[in-house]
């Protein structure tokens, strides 16, 4: 081997080395240097967070029924994430929700055959996970069953909560390599496929799955704390349960963001990393 060519691999291997520190510090940076723009972006999703969690409470105070909002608070969270990825990758230019939604109903885009795909990954994902799920819950169940414990309704959803949770974990590092995927798509990498992501993170499990949880173990468990100091305030007041709930979910739906926007400008970065952007203007 030359030393032209040896010194081209190593420049290589420096180039894909990820600085976790560095890494952490500049997703930071980045979100208190374009605070504003984080702002903009954020106050739609924010305003649909509270609307859909004061929703939920009228109808269990009202009408005694139970809404789960999980779902609608993820297509939120999972709209912001993609548009944050452009800001942080493709700049203030092409970050607008407007430009994401042409982006994804335009022609070559959306059709029926990406549709379909789209779908089939949804399902395959959501049966992997949802199997040992489904083992880990009856496992408890089964055993707290034992012990005399009875399983009502609360305590199935106990149960159901530990076992995602602790399925989500031992799957992560896997989530982790295949959420540079939703970089892609964010960036509109149309011929983007899982296979090539899993290829292009090949021996970088840990690194990547080591660089997310430093990025979101803090913050997440500042909101955690914030959004308990919060409850314990609404609750002292002894005001009205739709300004308890605001109260609690302004400041629990911000940071939820905040908390976005630093992991996804760290994944955005690892993505540059590993895959590499367009440096050049588009057109």
């Amino acid at each position: 081997m030359s030393l032209l060519q040896s010194e081209k691999i190593n420049k290589a291997k420096v180039a894909d080395e990820i600085s976790i520190n560095a890494t952490i510090s500049q997703s930071y940076l980045f979100f208190m240097g374009h605070f504003k723009h984080f702002l903009r972006l954020a106050i739609i999703p924010i305003i649909f967070w509270v609307l859909i969690e004061l929703g939920c409470d009228y109808a269990l105070h009202e009408y005694k029924m139970i809404l789960d909002p999980t779902v609608s608070r993820a297509i939120i969270c999972a709209a912001f994430a993609l548009v944050w990825y452009r800001q942080f990758l493709m700049g203030e230019k092409y970050a607008t929700y407007s430009q994401l939604f042409d982006h994804v109903v335009s022609p070559g885009v959306f059709n029926i055959d990406s549709l379909l795909r789209s779908v089939a990954r949804i399902i395959i994902t959501t049966a992997i996970l949802f199997v040992p799920t489904l083992m880990l819950s009856l496992s408890f169940m089964v055993y707290q069953f034992s012990q005399g414990v009875v399983m009502d309704q609360l305590a199935i959803q106990n149960v159901a909560i530990k076992s995602t949770s602790i399925v989500i974990l031992l799957f992560s590092p896997i989530l982790v390599r295949l959420s540079l995927y939703t970089v892609g798509v964010a960036l509109g990498r149309r011929s983007m496929s899982l296979r090539e992501v899993w290829h292009k993170t090949t021996g970088r499990t840990w690194g990547l799955w080591l660089l997310i949880f430093r990025a979101f173990l803090p913050i997440t468990l500042y909101t955690y704390f914030i959004t308990w100091a919060f409850e314990k305030i609404a609750r002292s007041l002894d005001i009205n349960y739709l300004w308890s709930s605001i109260i609690i979910n302004v400041p629990t739906a911000f940071l939820t963001f905040m908390m976005l926007s630093i992991v996804v400008a760290v994944n955005g970065e690892a993505f540059r990393i590993l895959v590499g952007i367009r440096e050049k203007e588009r057109i």
